[in-house]
């Protein structure tokens, strides 16, 4: 008979190890720790698609730009693609921002001051026309009109020095003598008609619809959801 070899000693010596209760016990608690995360993470995901479909729901429905903003004509980032709703006036005071291409013509954003019925101002992107139109004039009656909520535009340093080329609320401010909301309003509503003066919507240059979940931050927001409760 061949006697056994080291490699056969050392396996069997291992099995027997391995099948004696102190090893199965551990064995049994490491698989019902591995379904219970499991269980767990299927849970954890459930919850948070449920919280984030409530949160994009609520963020999707059009909300007064009244109730979004503070005394000092600010309002949260979170807000950044909302559409909302404003009730007031477009004003005589415009500007004509230049170098916009809109599918890849050249031409210009017609920005509007719109006073609201409470007393503030927003700059309004009414939309884009061609660089030889001039836009038609507007009704001076108080109107409501919906659009998508915008940050300021950023530039490089001093690009509003000389005149305005950016949608920047504090630059409109100086431009216009009147304190202007923080960010801008992009216009939403009918396509416009260039040729008779009646600006081209332009298209949202924020992400207003559902993005991806982001899988990095899965158990960070979890453990967040759980520190608020």
């Amino acid at each position: 008979m061949t006697p056994p070899t080291t490699s056969d000693s050392s396996l069997e010596r291992l099995w027997r190890t391995a099948l004696t209760p102190r090893w199965l016990a551990a064995l049994l608690a490491l698989i019902v720790l591995v379904a219970a995360f499991i269980v767990l993470g299927q849970w954890q995901w459930d919850r948070t698609q449920d919280i984030l479909a409530a949160e994009r729901s609520a963020a999707a429905a059009p909300i007064d730009l009244a109730d979004l903003v503070d005394d000092q004509g600010s309002w949260n980032n979170a807000d950044i693609g909302r559409t909302v709703n404003l009730q007031g006036t477009f004003t005589d005071d415009e500007l004509l921002l230049a170098n916009r291409e809109l599918d890849g013509q050249a031409g210009v954003w017609v920005v509007t001051r719109f006073e609201l019925d409470g007393g503030q101002t927003v700059a309004v992107v009414r939309g884009w026309l061609p660089n030889d139109a001039s836009p038609s004039p507007l009704s001076r009656q108080s109107v409501i009109i919906q659009g998508v909520l915008h940050p300021d535009e950023e530039f490089y340093e001093g690009a509003n020095a000389t005149r305005v080329v950016t949608v920047d609320s504090a630059a409109l401010a100086d431009a216009w003598g009147e304190d202007v909301i923080d960010g801008y309003v992009m216009l939403g509503g009918d396509q416009g008609d260039a040729v008779r003066g009646v600006p081209m919507l332009v298209p949202p240059t924020v992400q207003v619809g559902d993005v991806a979940f982001p899988l990095q931050n899965f158990f960070a927001r979890w453990l967040y959801l759980d520190a608020k409760k």
